[in-house]
């Protein structure tokens, strides 16, 4: 659903950009909505990173870059990574348990340099 057609998503991505949202209860609502443009842009800009960049994140067959795409962003693990990874497995259901990609997140190291991460062959 893109945030455009939804005022509610829309808003939650405007209340971010203007200060008046914490970005943990954006990302949460808009990945509960499955808004995963609106999920892409938020953490962009965010972290500074092209669009299409966190979307490969996203999409990509192992949680790792979305990991670490979402640790650089600083989002909370236990509510926020969450609703980001049920969204992710709605369209790319995984055999890895849940609980062990959020022991990842919650292990990922600061010194790890998102741009080498997350650069992956189209």
């Amino acid at each position: 659903m893109s945030p455009h057609k939804d005022p509610g998503l829309q808003l939650s991505l405007e209340g971010v950009t203007d200060g008046l949202a914490l970005i943990d209860d954006a990302a949460i609502k808009l990945a509960d909505a499955d808004a995963v443009d609106a999920v892409t842009q938020l953490l962009s800009a965010r972290i500074d990173l092209p669009p299409d960049r966190v979307m490969r994140a996203i999409e990509a067959p192992s949680e790792a870059a979305l990991t670490v795409v979402c640790r650089a962003a600083r989002l909370n693990g236990n509510s926020c990574f969450s609703a980001i990874l049920r969204m992710r497995r709605r369209h790319l259901p995984s055999d890895v348990s849940p609980a062990a990609v959020l022991a990842t997140f919650r292990e990922t190291v600061a010194m790890l340099r998102l741009h080498d991460v997350v650069e992956m062959p189209e």
